[in-house]
Formats: structure tokens, C-alpha cells, sequence
């Protein structure tokens, strides 16, 4: 069986190349991929450094790290799911952008009824805004700071305010900026035109930050 693989080459190109599929093996599932996750920061960043700084001798590589699809096999030992199930995957080397990944079953997760395929994609990087709020241990009111506001900080921005914080969302980009407004952050400085220390110390009625957010390379 042959599989479709987007890659990326040594001048920041990206190219589909046509390749054997790999082997299911022990623990994986085989999933034929419905629709996959570009990330704006790190798949895209290094893209635009390879631009910056070619290297054209360089041999194509797959990339991506989110996907979602349909269970087509099981690998040896897969007591998670069945041939059919609905799944979301992630895992750089795995969730690839291509027609047919094989994932370890512990990186995929069901993906509800209700769900497209497309808004599965991201529910690993969901899962990543919400380990960071959890980490933060966010108590009722506190106010929380999120600096940079693509995918992952604009999901952490909304998660602390779920939590029932106070959120101010930073970020130096203006379209970042009228999303966070758009969906509901409480307070959203745009850097470089407004002082973040500044704008968190009136947010905060002088009390102060309780915790941050770093969500961006």
C-alpha cells in the first residue's frame, strides 16, 4: 500500500511525495486521515526560517503533528479502539500530513458524534492550552496573563476565563488581537502600541497578575 506525504524541502517549499505506507505495528492504529492541523507557529516558523536561510542540498521532510481520521487497522495489542472509530492523533513522526498514518494508540483520542473531522484536528493543541491552565491551578477570580495569542494562547486565554478568571491577552499581532476580542477575552493589549505592564496593572485594579501564560517560541 502506497500513502501521500506533504514534506517540506530545503528551500521552505512544500512538496507531496508518494511513499510505501509504513507497517502497523504493536500498539498502533492505522488511520486513513480525513483532514490534518497546519500549526501557524511551529510548522510555518520553520518554514519562513528555511526561506530566510535555505538549504538546498537538503532531502524533503514530512511534517505535521495533528490529524484526525478513520481507524482502518489495528496493530497488535490495540484495546482502545476498533476498525471504524473516529479518532483525532497527534505526534510529530505520526500525525503527519498524508492520506494514511499509523499512531500509537495512547497519541488518539474518540472523536465525539457532532464533530467534524476538521474541528477534531485540533483537540491536541486544545488539550496543551489545557494542561497549562492546569498547571497554573487557577482559583475563581484571579487574573491571568497570556502572552501571544495564536492557536494554543488564544484557547488558554478562554480556558482560564472558563476556570472564572480574569484574562488579559497579549499579543503584537493585530488580527490575533481582533480574535481574542472577537471571542470574548476580557482585556487584549496589542504590543508595540500599548504597554502590557502598564494595561495589566489598571486590569488588575493594582493587585497584580496571579499567573501567565507563555505561548509562543
Amino acid at each position: 500500500m502506497e500513502r501521500t506525504v506533504a514534506n517540506i524541502d530545503g528551500n521552505g517549499r512544500g512538496v507531496c511525495l508518494t511513499e510505501a505506507a509504513p507497517k502497523i505495528t504493536a500498539g498502533q492504529v492505522g488511520v486513513r486521515v480525513a483532514a490534518s492541523l497546519i500549526s501557524p507557529g511551529t510548522e510555518l516558523g520553520g518554514v519562513a526560517a528555511l526561506r530566510a536561510d535555505p538549504e538546498p542540498g537538503r532531502k524533503p521532510r514530512p511534517f505535521g503533528y495533528a490529524n484526525a481520521g478513520v481507524v482502518e487497522r489495528l496493530g497488535a495489542g490495540v484495546d482502545q479502539f476498533s476498525v471504524g472509530d473516529r479518532v483525532a492523533c497527534m505526534g510529530a513522526g505520526y500525525a503527519l500530513h498524508t492520506d494514511y498514518a499509523c499512531v500509537p494508540q495512547n497519541l488518539c483520542v474518540p472523536v465525539p458524534d457532532g464533530v467534524g473531522m476538521v474541528e477534531a484536528t485540533a483537540a491536541h493543541l486544545a488539550a496543551t492550552a489545557l494542561q497549562a491552565i492546569r498547571r497554573a491551578e487557577p482559583r475563581f477570580g484571579e487574573n491571568a496573563m497570556v502572552m501571544g495569542l495564536g492557536l494554543v494562547g488564544q484557547l488558554a486565554a478562554q480556558l482560564a476565563q472558563l476556570s472564572g478568571c480574569h484574562a488579559m491577552g497579549v499579543d503584537r499581532l493585530p488580527v490575533r488581537a481582533q480574535i481574542a476580542g472577537a471571542v470574548g477575552i476580557e482585556r487584549v493589549v496589542l504590543a508595540g502600541q500599548e504597554d502590557p505592564v502598564a494595561a495589566a496593572a489598571e486590569f488588575s485594579g493594582g493587585f497584580g497578575m496571579d499567573f501567565g501564560v507563555i505561548a509562543f517560541g
